[in-house]
């Protein structure tokens, strides 16, 4: 199971050019660990964001690794010519590692979005994996934790004996709530932004061709009309780095 793989970097970030069964690989050989590292997952929006913030760049490359989420990165990579299929989406992610939790007894818990989703995703992947191990849940409040609250909940997830940690707080709030949990927990955490959203069906999935498209905006446009047509506006600007970065690459080659 073990594997050695190097990250590469797009504009800044490092990030791990593997698919989804390569990510897996990478992802559960710091289980054992125990110290609050974190992995994350890359799109469009995440690393625009992070080249208006050198803060969120030293996050993301501070993480045990990155995943290629998006479409948009992970053509990204494969035009510098790193070669893997696919991408690493994070609801695809997680049920796989929750498919792994269950074959070797690992604990988890989940972090973040509201209460009544997180009833409803425990009682989905429970369903999905019968034997799987959901040790707690918390669904903290829309706004800055005070240092009690936050005291509290590290000692719940820690009293827990998670092994794994799912953290769902939309991008980049739950990057920064990972890198600053980092050493104070002891679960490896995942940002998995609208996982917990797809997966209990409470925003429905583009059907996977329009995934490998790289069409799922459109899909999801009617139903987050605002989200989608910000995240969209950065794609002109991605390209554009994206095209400039390959031809200087190769220029210089």
């Amino acid at each position: 199971m073990m594997i050695a793989l190097k990250p590469k970097f797009l504009h800044g970030v490092k990030i791990y050019p593997v698919g989804l069964d390569d990510a897996l690989k990478v992802a559960v050989q710091y289980i054992p660990n125990k110290d609050g590292d974190y992995f994350c997952f890359v799109n469009v929006h995440l690393l625009m964001e992070s080249q208006k913030d050198e803060k969120l760049i030293e996050i993301l490359n501070k993480s045990a690794g990155n995943f290629p989420d998006g479409m948009g990165v992970a053509w990204a990579l494969k035009l510098f010519g790193y070669k893997f299929k696919g991408r690493v989406r994070g609801a695809d992610f997680m049920l796989r590692l929750c498919e792994y939790a269950e074959r070797n007894g690992l604990k988890i818990f989940l972090y973040g979005n509201t209460h009544k989703t997180l009833l409803i995703l425990k009682k989905k992947l429970e369903t999905m994996f019968p034997k799987i191990m959901i040790v707690g849940m918390i669904s903290p409040p829309f706004r800055p934790l005070a240092k009690e609250e936050d005291e509290l909940y590290i000692r719940q997830i820690n009293d827990s004996g998670a092994d794994i940690l799912f953290v769902s707080l939309g991008a980049p709030k739950q990057e920064r709530w990972m890198y600053e949990h980092r050493g104070k927990i002891k679960p490896l955490q995942f940002g998995v932004g609208a996982a917990f959203d797809f997966i209990t069906g409470k925003v429905k999935q583009a059907p996977r061709w329009m995934q490998n498209l790289g069409l799922e905006w459109l899909f999801r446009l009617p139903q987050q009309p605002s989200k989608t047509i910000y995240r969209m506006s950065l794609v002109p600007k991605f390209i554009l780095m994206t095209v400039r970065s390959w031809i200087k690459n190769n220029r210089y080659k």
